[in-house]
Protein backbone atom coordinates (compact mmCIF):
# COMPACT_ATOMS: atom_id res chain seq x y z
CA UNK A 1 0.00 0.00 0.00
CA UNK A 2 2.58 2.38 1.25
CA UNK A 3 4.21 1.87 -2.95
CA UNK A 4 1.18 2.37 -4.51
CA UNK A 5 1.13 5.92 -2.49
CA UNK A 6 4.47 6.80 -3.63
CA UNK A 7 3.42 6.18 -7.39
CA UNK A 8 0.46 8.59 -6.84
CA UNK A 9 2.35 10.75 -4.48
CA UNK A 10 5.48 11.34 -6.45
CA UNK A 11 3.62 12.54 -9.45
CA UNK A 12 1.58 14.92 -7.88
CA UNK A 13 4.51 16.61 -6.60
CA UNK A 14 5.86 17.03 -9.76
CA UNK A 15 3.14 17.51 -12.83
CA UNK A 16 1.14 20.25 -13.66
CA UNK A 17 -2.43 20.11 -14.91
CA UNK A 18 -5.55 22.55 -16.06
CA UNK A 19 -8.28 22.24 -13.15
CA UNK A 20 -10.63 18.80 -13.38
CA UNK A 21 -13.68 19.08 -15.80
CA UNK A 22 -15.78 16.14 -15.03
CA UNK A 23 -16.53 17.57 -11.45
CA UNK A 24 -19.67 17.79 -8.94
CA UNK A 25 -20.31 19.07 -5.74
CA UNK A 26 -20.33 16.47 -2.62
CA UNK A 27 -22.34 17.92 0.28
CA UNK A 28 -22.86 16.53 4.19
CA UNK A 29 -23.15 17.26 7.50
CA UNK A 30 -20.00 16.66 9.68
CA UNK A 31 -20.56 16.94 13.67
CA UNK A 32 -17.51 17.80 15.58
CA UNK A 33 -15.88 18.22 18.89
CA UNK A 34 -16.24 20.98 19.56
CA UNK A 35 -20.22 20.65 18.65
CA UNK A 36 -20.04 24.52 18.18
CA UNK A 37 -18.07 23.83 15.00
CA UNK A 38 -20.53 21.70 13.39
CA UNK A 39 -21.34 22.81 9.92
CA UNK A 40 -23.00 21.54 6.31
CA UNK A 41 -19.64 20.82 4.19
CA UNK A 42 -19.10 20.86 0.78
CA UNK A 43 -16.45 19.51 -1.70
CA UNK A 44 -15.88 19.57 -5.83
CA UNK A 45 -15.56 15.69 -6.09
CA UNK A 46 -14.16 14.55 -9.77
CA UNK A 47 -13.82 11.45 -11.54
CA UNK A 48 -11.96 10.18 -14.57
CA UNK A 49 -13.70 9.01 -17.73
CA UNK A 50 -16.08 6.11 -17.46
CA UNK A 51 -18.85 4.72 -15.19
CA UNK A 52 -16.38 3.96 -12.01
CA UNK A 53 -16.40 3.11 -9.45
CA UNK A 54 -13.00 4.72 -8.86
CA UNK A 55 -10.90 4.69 -5.56
CA UNK A 56 -11.26 8.40 -4.05
CA UNK A 57 -8.54 10.62 -2.78
CA UNK A 58 -9.55 13.06 -0.50
CA UNK A 59 -7.35 16.25 -0.62
CA UNK A 60 -7.40 18.16 2.10
CA UNK A 61 -6.82 22.53 2.43
CA UNK A 62 -3.73 23.68 4.76
CA UNK A 63 -4.39 26.24 7.36
CA UNK A 64 -4.85 29.10 5.02
CA UNK A 65 -8.26 27.25 3.58
CA UNK A 66 -9.06 27.28 -0.06
CA UNK A 67 -6.93 30.69 -0.74
CA UNK A 68 -6.14 30.76 -4.74
CA UNK A 69 -3.05 29.78 -4.07
CA UNK A 70 -3.78 26.51 -2.15
CA UNK A 71 -6.49 26.00 -4.36
CA UNK A 72 -4.80 26.24 -7.36
CA UNK A 73 -2.17 22.81 -6.14
CA UNK A 74 -5.17 20.83 -4.64
CA UNK A 75 -6.95 21.32 -8.95
CA UNK A 76 -3.39 20.13 -10.13
CA UNK A 77 -3.36 17.01 -7.66
CA UNK A 78 -6.90 16.23 -8.41
CA UNK A 79 -6.39 16.16 -12.22
CA UNK A 80 -3.62 14.23 -12.31
CA UNK A 81 -5.07 11.99 -9.98
CA UNK A 82 -7.70 11.44 -12.80
CA UNK A 83 -5.23 11.07 -15.05
CA UNK A 84 -4.11 7.54 -13.33
CA UNK A 85 -7.62 6.48 -12.63
CA UNK A 86 -8.79 7.85 -9.31
CA UNK A 87 -11.48 10.28 -7.88
CA UNK A 88 -10.21 13.12 -5.57
CA UNK A 89 -12.51 15.15 -3.37
CA UNK A 90 -11.61 19.13 -2.73
CA UNK A 91 -12.69 19.49 0.66
CA UNK A 92 -13.47 23.09 2.19
CA UNK A 93 -13.09 22.61 6.22
CA UNK A 94 -12.97 26.59 6.40
CA UNK A 95 -15.39 28.61 4.51
CA UNK A 96 -18.14 27.24 6.44
CA UNK A 97 -16.42 27.65 10.07
CA UNK A 98 -15.58 31.21 8.55
CA UNK A 99 -12.22 30.28 9.46
CA UNK A 100 -10.53 31.20 6.16
CA UNK A 101 -7.81 34.29 6.13
CA UNK A 102 -5.28 32.68 7.77
CA UNK A 103 -7.41 32.44 11.18
CA UNK A 104 -6.77 28.87 11.78
CA UNK A 105 -3.39 29.42 11.29
CA UNK A 106 -3.07 31.63 14.44
CA UNK A 107 -5.40 29.08 16.47
CA UNK A 108 -3.85 25.96 15.42
CA UNK A 109 -7.32 24.72 15.08
CA UNK A 110 -7.28 21.58 13.40
CA UNK A 111 -8.98 18.50 16.03
CA UNK A 112 -11.82 18.44 14.09
CA UNK A 113 -10.06 17.78 11.02
CA UNK A 114 -10.26 14.35 11.29
CA UNK A 115 -14.27 14.08 12.57
CA UNK A 116 -14.54 15.94 8.86
CA UNK A 117 -12.35 13.45 7.26
CA UNK A 118 -14.52 10.43 8.42
CA UNK A 119 -17.25 12.31 7.17
CA UNK A 120 -16.20 12.58 4.08
CA UNK A 121 -15.41 9.24 3.87
CA UNK A 122 -18.96 7.88 4.93
CA UNK A 123 -20.77 10.25 2.29
CA UNK A 124 -18.26 8.87 -0.19
CA UNK A 125 -19.10 5.47 0.36
CA UNK A 126 -22.82 6.32 -0.11
CA UNK A 127 -22.02 7.93 -3.54
CA UNK A 128 -22.62 4.97 -6.86
CA UNK A 129 -19.10 5.84 -8.53
CA UNK A 130 -16.89 6.00 -5.66
CA UNK A 131 -14.96 2.42 -4.78
CA UNK A 132 -15.63 1.21 -1.50
CA UNK A 133 -11.95 -0.59 -1.14
CA UNK A 134 -9.59 2.21 -1.45
CA UNK A 135 -9.37 5.45 -0.04
CA UNK A 136 -6.19 7.92 0.31
CA UNK A 137 -5.71 10.86 1.64
CA UNK A 138 -2.94 13.94 1.03
CA UNK A 139 -2.62 17.12 3.32
CA UNK A 140 -0.28 19.38 3.82
CA UNK A 141 0.84 21.86 6.45
CA UNK A 142 -2.10 21.78 8.89
CA UNK A 143 -3.73 19.16 7.12
CA UNK A 144 -0.17 16.75 7.27
CA UNK A 145 -1.01 17.16 10.95
CA UNK A 146 -4.14 15.65 10.72
CA UNK A 147 -3.47 13.23 8.71
CA UNK A 148 -1.24 11.91 11.62
CA UNK A 149 -4.15 11.56 14.08
CA UNK A 150 -6.67 10.33 10.92
CA UNK A 151 -3.96 7.58 10.29
CA UNK A 152 -4.81 6.22 13.69
CA UNK A 153 -7.96 5.40 12.68
CA UNK A 154 -12.02 6.13 14.07
CA UNK A 155 -14.91 4.74 15.27
CA UNK A 156 -16.37 4.40 11.17
CA UNK A 157 -13.36 2.67 10.31
CA UNK A 158 -10.35 3.59 8.82
CA UNK A 159 -8.88 5.12 5.70
CA UNK A 160 -6.62 2.76 3.21
CA UNK A 161 -3.65 4.89 3.31
CA UNK A 162 -3.08 8.25 4.22
CA UNK A 163 0.17 10.38 2.60
CA UNK A 164 1.26 14.02 4.15
CA UNK A 165 3.09 16.36 2.74
CA UNK A 166 5.61 18.49 5.17
CA UNK A 167 3.54 17.73 8.56
CA UNK A 168 4.87 18.95 12.12
CA UNK A 169 5.82 15.47 13.46
CA UNK A 170 5.88 16.77 17.35
CA UNK A 171 2.91 14.15 17.66
CA UNK A 172 5.21 11.58 17.08
CA UNK A 173 7.80 12.18 19.67
CA UNK A 174 6.51 9.76 21.81
CA UNK A 175 7.54 6.11 22.94
CA UNK A 176 4.95 4.67 20.89
CA UNK A 177 2.14 6.06 18.29
CA UNK A 178 -0.03 3.56 16.97
CA UNK A 179 -1.42 3.66 13.30
CA UNK A 180 -4.43 1.74 11.48
CA UNK A 181 -3.36 2.85 7.83
CA UNK A 182 -0.47 2.90 6.21
CA UNK A 183 0.91 5.95 6.28
CA UNK A 184 3.09 7.94 3.89
CA UNK A 185 5.13 11.15 4.58
CA UNK A 186 6.72 13.76 2.31
CA UNK A 187 9.00 16.20 3.89
CA UNK A 188 11.87 18.46 2.51
CA UNK A 189 15.26 18.95 3.88
CA UNK A 190 15.24 22.51 3.97
CA UNK A 191 12.30 22.80 5.54
CA UNK A 192 12.17 26.15 8.21
CA UNK A 193 8.64 26.14 9.08
CA UNK A 194 8.04 22.35 9.39
CA UNK A 195 11.35 21.25 9.59
CA UNK A 196 11.80 17.25 8.59
CA UNK A 197 13.87 16.12 11.57
CA UNK A 198 10.90 14.27 14.15
CA UNK A 199 9.17 12.58 11.14
CA UNK A 200 12.65 11.38 10.21
CA UNK A 201 13.52 10.36 13.76
CA UNK A 202 10.14 8.63 14.31
CA UNK A 203 10.64 6.35 11.33
CA UNK A 204 14.51 5.45 12.45
CA UNK A 205 13.20 4.86 15.88
CA UNK A 206 10.19 3.01 14.82
CA UNK A 207 7.98 5.32 17.05
CA UNK A 208 5.41 4.21 14.81
CA UNK A 209 3.43 1.26 15.07
CA UNK A 210 0.69 -1.49 13.84
CA UNK A 211 0.41 -0.28 9.95
CA UNK A 212 3.16 0.46 7.84
CA UNK A 213 4.76 4.04 8.18
CA UNK A 214 7.48 5.23 5.79
CA UNK A 215 9.04 8.89 5.18
CA UNK A 216 10.39 10.53 1.87
CA UNK A 217 12.80 13.00 2.34
CA UNK A 218 13.69 15.14 -1.06
CA UNK A 219 16.63 16.66 0.45
CA UNK A 220 17.56 20.03 -1.32
CA UNK A 221 13.63 20.71 -1.01
CA UNK A 222 12.15 23.95 0.60
CA UNK A 223 8.64 23.94 2.37
CA UNK A 224 5.69 23.37 0.03
CA UNK A 225 7.45 22.10 -2.94
CA UNK A 226 4.14 20.44 -4.45
CA UNK A 227 2.51 24.18 -4.10
CA UNK A 228 1.47 26.31 -7.37
CA UNK A 229 1.72 29.94 -8.35
CA UNK A 230 -1.02 29.00 -10.76
CA UNK A 231 -2.98 26.24 -12.46
CA UNK A 232 0.10 26.18 -14.82
CA UNK A 233 3.01 26.85 -13.08
CA UNK A 234 4.74 24.49 -10.07
CA UNK A 235 6.54 26.28 -7.67
CA UNK A 236 9.76 24.83 -6.52
CA UNK A 237 8.67 21.68 -7.86
CA UNK A 238 12.61 21.65 -9.63
CA UNK A 239 14.11 21.39 -5.70
CA UNK A 240 12.57 17.96 -5.94
CA UNK A 241 14.70 16.98 -9.20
Amino acid sequence: MIRLCARVCLGLAILSAPSPTRAETLTFKSEVIPTDLTASLSGVLSFPAGKGPFPVVLLLHPCGGLEPFGLATLRAHANNLQSVGFGALILDSYGPRNLNGGKACEQRTTSFRRDDAYSALAALQRHPKSARTTYLRLDSVTGGVAALVIAKGGTSGRFNAVAAFYPGCNALSGIDYSIRSPTLVFVAGKDDWTPPDDCIKAKDRKIVTGAEFDVINYPNAHHGFDQQASDDQVQRAHACL
